[in-house]
């Protein structure tokens, strides 16, 4: 019996042992598609220098449409990158944030507080702890691609974003924004495993001396009063600041005919400059990010910027 159980043993450790050693193969060793990386433009910032991004954004595809880092850049030297994916759950989240984490140490972290509503399973933040232990869970797939240095060659990633994980969008869906934002004391409430999770990421960035900011991009589609009740409940309890940009719209003027590419669920490339122009603002108002326009360690930034012609 006990030889058994010894047995037993040394077949699971050696079996881990050699799913460590295939997981490094699987692990794309360059940050771009042909290396096969998911969310090439969000995974641009593994590229970016150590520790040069004092402003992370975080959630669902709604921030990627309606906040354009360079545009923050050109007008207060704020260095910020989205790293929004489609359909982004909260457990995709926090791996986010772990592996950017490694290598930049940001002042603020914001969430967009869409995918708090986006239904998380039990049996997904049980899987993103496994794809962090074992890579292999996640990239199986890449065996089709697999190039010579993906088994002999080091992790080397040197691809960046020129947009900083901005998604343009510059089409025209009008959307019926007629009832958008009606005021209402109804609460709807966030599902219970999406706020423990807000709360682990909360103390998971604080560990890492960032802060945590929630935010609220315009939304005709998916956001209404309920919902901004519940997430001002929930985070006055949590301590969290929040900003409800559904909430201003005589300070924003989102014109819904002609600022949204999909009936009001994003906002268009001339939304998004509104959006930006706010909170650029607001983290500038804040005292606490330095401009980094003439700092020579940010010259590739300048370089990018030239690019860029916002109107």
């Amino acid at each position: 019996m006990k030889n058994n159980i010894i047995r037993a043993i040394l077949f699971l450790l050696i079996l881990v042992i050699i799913l460590l050693l295939i997981s490094y193969i699987f692990i794309p060793k360059n940050n771009s598609a042909e290396f096969g990386m998911d969310d090439p433009e969000a995974m641009g910032i593994l590229g970016e220098k150590d520790n040069t991004i004092d402003v992370l954004v975080l959630g669902d595809s709604e921030p990627m449409a309606s906040i354009i880092p360079m545009k923050m850049w050109n007008d207060y030297g704020i260095s910020s990158y989205v790293c929004s994916t489609a359909g982004q759950t909260l457990p995709d989240t926090f791996k986010m944030a772990y592996d950017v984490l490694k290598k930049q140490k940001p002042k603020i972290i914001i969430l967009e507080t869409n995918n708090s509503y986006i239904s998380t399973k039990i049996t997904v933040p049980i899987a993103r702890i496994v794809n962090i232990a074992l890579p292999i869970t996640k990239n199986h797939n890449r065996w089709k691609n697999l190039k010579a240095e993906d088994f002999f060659g080091p992790i080397d990633y040197r691809e960046t974003n020129a947009s900083k994980g901005y998604y343009y969008v510059g089409k025209v869906d009008p959307a019926d924004a007629s009832n958008y934002m009606t005021y209402s004391e109804e609460v709807e409430d966030i599902p219970t495993l999406n706020k423990k999770y807000v709360k682990l990421l909360k103390k998971y960035v604080e560990s890492k001396g960032a802060k945590l900011v929630m935010v609220s991009v315009p939304n005709t589609k998916n956001w209404n009063y309920a919902r901004h009740n519940a997430m001002k409940k929930y985070t006055e309890e949590e301590k969290i600041e929040f900003l409800d940009l559904n909430e201003l719209k005589d300070e924003l003027k989102i014109n819904w005919n002609t600022e949204t590419g999909d009936k009001g669920e994003h906002v268009n490339y001339y939304g998004a400059l509104k959006v930006t122009n706010y909170i650029g603002k607001w983290l500038n108002d804040k005292k606490i990010l330095k401009n980094h326009r003439n700092d020579p360690e940010y010259k590739e930034w300048n370089e990018n910027l030239k690019n860029f012609e916002f109107n």
